[in-house]
């Protein structure tokens, strides 16, 4: 049998889907499609790990008997009408691009007389035919009892036997970026990543997931983005060490799950008394906010994190996405673009979830009169100040209880911008502008 396997966001031969028929007796031909819809909505800090993880997975094809094919989406057709497999395989995607993309391929194959099978990879569970409005609905009563019937896992594959095919192929990006550089890994890499965080981390991560120090998470995520590890394998080594970190995973579900169902949430608020809130469009001020120049010691070590590695701990992009959307009260869009173009692991599904949980107006979010005070934040989970002071040169010879006092600080450090609004007037400002819009 000729299988034609669409490789997307499953980068790795290990518990993989797409292989399940390469066992030396079936052709199996691997196949990456460039769209130019993704090559141009996502940042180069993403792509350049997408394109280094590409690569070094069509070497290890080639080592296991296969070769990877890449083309451009304007010659799919002519690429299927040349091959004719018997079967094409993809993964499910919950991004809105993404599934009318399978939809225009499911008519393209259908219309040639192609079968194809739809598989699952980026999710650990399926997405439920209905959604659920609230975390703990979702992970009660679909996501753990879905989870034992979705942990088998497939075996390397032995031999792709890919034949030799006369078909139009392009070259896979070039894309450079300096601050994707440490991230930068293939999948044993990536393995043993995991497994150090596993023999190292993973017993104490629920009491040290918050600590602003390089060892108190995974540092998965930019890994799960690009399919360089399996999520079946991280929840089967999990399950019995840490429920706190099996309910991440499950997060990550539960966020893909909303945007297959509300595809509109990219651009809209999911609570439909937040549309038409009355957000300030202060172009400087976002700016001060993107360069980490706001004054705030803790928002300018996370934006400035941001623009040096393209990363940032869950609990700081907590805490700069509060302060834009309140503090600031600046659209959550503009926060939420931002950060899809810079992270190394941008996900859709997972950016528009969380953002919109801070502001607010998302499923299962924060009141929106939960703000996070910056100060409170890195005294409790930065005391010493060396997060801070890792990416904030400016303040690198303060004390360590100035850095959390404002006043103080200035003393300190006269080069230091001043803050950029007082965080007390700026939270009663938006505590007024919040209260008028939800009495109208």
């Amino acid at each position: 049998m000729r299988i034609v396997a669409l490789v997307r966001r499953e980068l790795r031969l290990a518990d993989n889907p797409l292989w399940q028929h390469a066992d030396g007796h079936n052709e199996v031909i691997p196949l990456f499609v460039l769209d130019d819809f993704n090559q141009q909505e996502h940042g180069d800090n993403l792509r350049s790990l997408f394109f280094f993880a590409l690569k070094s997975l069509r070497e290890r094809i080639a080592e296991h008997g296969g070769h990877l094919f890449c083309i451009h989406s304007s010659q799919q057709e002519a690429f299927f009408a040349t091959v004719k497999p018997d079967l094409v395989l993809f993964c499910k995607d919950c991004e809105p691009h993404s599934q009318e993309r399978d939809r225009q391929l499911c008519r393209l194959l259908d219309r040639l007389g192609i079968r194809y099978q739809a598989l699952q990879d980026s999710t650990l569970v399926p997405v439920p035919d209905r959604p659920f409005t609230t975390f703990t609905q979702f992970y009660k009563r679909h996501f753990l009892p879905s989870l034992p019937d979705c942990l088998a896992t497939f075996p390397l594959p032995k031999n792709f036997n890919t034949p030799y095919l006369a078909v139009p192929k392009v070259p896979l990006p070039k894309v450079r970026s300096d601050a994707a550089e440490q991230w930068l890994a293939d999948e044993e890499g990536v393995r043993e990543k995991w497994r150090r965080f596993v023999h190292q981390g993973l017993s104490a991560y629920a009491e040290r997931r918050n600590l602003l120090t390089e060892d108190s998470t995974s540092r998965m995520s930019p890994y799960i983005r690009c399919g360089l590890i399996s999520l079946r394998q991280m929840a089967k080594e999990a399950m019995a060490v840490s429920e706190a970190f099996l309910r991440e995973l499950a997060w990550h579900d539960f966020y893909a799950h909303l945007l297959y169902h509300f595809p509109e949430t990219t651009e809209t608020e999911w609570k439909s008394e937040w549309r038409g809130f009355p957000w300030r469009h202060d172009e400087k001020a976002f700016e001060r906010w993107c360069q980490g120049q706001t004054g705030i010691p803790l928002v300018d070590a996370g934006m400035r994190q941001l623009r040096q590695e393209g990363w940032l701990p869950n609990r700081v992009r907590m805490v700069v996405a509060s302060f834009l959307t309140k503090h600031l009260q600046i659209d959550w869009r503009w926060g939420e673009r931002h950060f899809y173009r810079h992270l190394v692991d941008a996900d859709l599904a997972q950016n528009v979830g969380n953002w919109q949980w801070v502001a607010g107006c998302g499923a299962d979010a924060a009141p929106y009169f939960r703000i996070f005070n910056p100060l409170l934040q890195s005294r409790k989970f930065d005391p010493n100040g060396n997060y801070i002071r890792r990416y904030v040169a400016e303040l690198r010879h303060v004390p360590d209880d100035a850095l959390h006092d404002l006043e103080r600080l200035r003393s300190f450090a006269s080069d230091y911008p001043p803050p950029i609004v007082d965080l007390e007037q700026g939270k009663s400002a938006f505590m007024e502008l919040a209260q008028r819009h939800f009495v109208s």
